[in-house]
């Protein structure tokens, strides 16, 4: 209310908070306000309000070396052109979905995805304290509002460690600190489609018809039909059920000081 644009004031706010360890208070405070104004509980936490906005900054912040120590050594791996998935053929024409669904490129990404969702569902020990308590809270916060949704607990943490944090980092590695440069187009291209991948296996529930047909790509729809099987959504369960628990958790030696001022 005070602010023209609040989004100009989320970052030194996450900074201050941070500072005097009054960040997962705050969080819960304009979350539960946030709440109030969702109707649908498969709409929770997907706009861009101060609170999702908070966490989000939040995560950058605080979950950098948790990023680096899980996604960078398969990052790099994709930057590699000779391994890289190519979407295009060498003539620069698209192929075709047969060519797509027959041939090495669809193995290729089959495999990418798997390995960055196997680092993604094992990493929950390297996942911050302070990111796991923000998630507690909004999982709690999120079963309060919605009390006869079983899933919405669920729902309210992916939508940010998988849709915000893992998605985003994997599509702009470059921006997270991941690689050094912007990807070259072939490279773009394959992240994008992993990122994809990772939000809709991140998505609690199963692959549902409609989900799959919400892919503009033809030939996504038939890849993840390989991924209906009930072990990765047991696996996502059981990550978030960890990500989101403020059970003491064995000290990792991944954790880094975060710097929240320079100069």
């Amino acid at each position: 209310e005070v602010c023209r644009d609040k989004y100009d004031a989320v970052l030194p706010l996450v900074r201050l908070l941070l500072h005097h360890h009054k960040l997962v208070p705050f969080v819960a405070a304009v979350a539960e306000l946030d709440l109030k104004d969702t109707q649908e509980a498969n709409t929770i936490f997907r706009g861009n309000s101060l609170a999702t906005r908070c966490v989000d900054e939040m995560m950058k912040i605080v979950g950098k070396h948790y990023l680096k120590v899980t996604l960078k050594p398969v990052i790099d791996e994709v930057g590699y052109p000779e391994i890289g998935f190519r979407i295009l053929s060498p003539l620069g024409c698209p192929v075709s979905l047969v060519d797509i669904l027959l041939t090495a490129p669809c193995e290729n990404l089959r495999y990418y995805v798997d390995k960055v969702f196997r680092e993604i569902v094992r990493s929950s020990i390297s996942c911050p304290t302070l990111m796991c308590d923000v998630f507690y809270s909004l999982r709690h916060l999120a079963a309060k509002r919605f009390p006869n949704d079983p899933h919405v607990q669920y729902s309210a943490v992916s939508s940010f460690v998988f849709l915000r944090f893992f998605a985003v980092a994997v599509v702009s590695p470059h921006t997270f600190h991941l690689r050094p440069h912007h990807p070259d187009a072939q490279t773009s291209r394959t992240l994008t489609l992993i990122s994809k991948a990772i939000q809709t296996l991140g998505s609690w529930g199963s692959l549902t018809k409609s989900k799959l047909s919400s892919f503009k790509e033809t030939f996504m729809c038939e890849f993840f039909k390989t991924f209906q099987e009930e072990k990765f959504t047991e696996s996502v369960k059981k990550f978030l059920d960890d990500v989101s628990s403020t059970e003491s958790k064995e000290p990792s030696g991944l954790s880094q000081p975060v710097h929240l001022k320079e100069g």
